[in-house]
């Protein structure tokens, strides 16, 4: 019988995913990235993945898809504090730039979605 080992599945996760993503330098000069959704632990994913919906969703208000843009780029972010203080501070249209290079290089494929 094979037995999985918590840290072992972590520890190769963590070498799979080291590196990838989009680099992203915040605010306040730390670099951080932009997960790909499949590096993403639970919580982050649930997330990402729902927030993700919003915003490729027409039925919602351009607030909420606004809204869901900002958090979605927090969710995915390997700093969430300091990528929530850098879109606080940009302005709209930059902001949609980050989720759009995101969505193009990091979001789930089509065999994903």
């Amino acid at each position: 019988m094979t037995t999985l080992d918590f840290a072992a599945l972590a520890a190769e996760a963590e070498r799979k995913h080291t590196g990838k993503g989009i680099k992203f330098v915040a605010k306040n000069g730390k670099k951080l990235r932009l997960r790909r959704i499949e590096a993403l632990p639970g919580g982050d994913l649930r997330a990402a993945l729902a927030l993700l919906d919003i915003v490729q969703s027409q039925k919602v208000s351009n607030e909420k898809r606004i809204d869901a843009m900002t958090g979605l780029l927090v969710a995915v972010a390997s700093d969430k504090k300091a990528m929530r203080e850098s879109v606080d501070a940009l302005p709209l249209e930059q902001t949609m730039t980050v989720v759009e290079r995101w969505m193009e290089e990091a979001a789930p494929g089509e065999a994903v979605a």
